[in-house]
């Protein structure tokens, strides 16, 4: 090819689509590319279809690890409680409020504010359950003797939303579980 030739494609507005001439678009250049409004359309309804299905399933999740992470927690702070009565050889107590959604271990202090005793309120952050019920014989406060043996079995039953879990504490053995 010529440079005479190329000269001659290059200068053709049909040959070269979006060339500037002289600060104005070639003829070509007014068929831009772009969206439509119905193909957004179509975009944005796929997009709140699956919106539609993935929300409902990620607040439901959400509601579950609250459930069962509160559980733990609780289940945790049962054994620690025993662990605390054998270790200083007298009864430990775990007091649980379900209006306010906590629970209190006696003779602990808090690592906060240690003056304070510890107390973990599940109603709020990071866990935001509610205390259906903490049924220890009869009481809602867990005891453990001297030698970490639970005077009474018992459970604590935790919601978050449509989700529960149960907090049991075995007497014959003092185990604890989460289900």
């Amino acid at each position: 090819m010529t440079a005479a030739q190329s000269t001659r494609i290059l200068s053709s507005p049909t040959a070269v689509r979006g060339v500037r001439r002289g600060g104005r678009c070639a003829a070509s250049c007014s068929a831009r590319g772009g969206f439509s409004l119905f193909e957004l359309l179509i975009a944005m309804s796929v997009i709140a279809i699956i919106a539609a299905v993935a929300v409902p399933r990620y607040a439901s999740s959400v509601g579950r690890y609250r459930a069962e992470s509160a559980a733990r927690r609780v289940a945790a702070d049962l054994t620690l409680a025993q662990a605390k009565a054998r270790a200083a050889s007298g009864v430990q107590f775990v007091s649980f409020n379900t209006a306010a959604g906590s629970y209190t271990i006696a003779g602990v202090a808090d690592l906060n504010h240690p003056k304070s005793p510890y107390t973990v309120n599940l109603a709020g952050d990071p866990y935001r359950v509610t205390i259906g019920y903490a049924d220890f014989g009869g009481a809602p406060q867990a005891q453990f003797d001297m030698f970490g043996n639970p005077a009474f079995g018992g459970t604590v039953k935790l919601y978050a939303g449509s989700y529960s879990s149960t907090v049991s504490l075995v007497k014959q053995d003092g185990t604890v579980s989460v289900q």
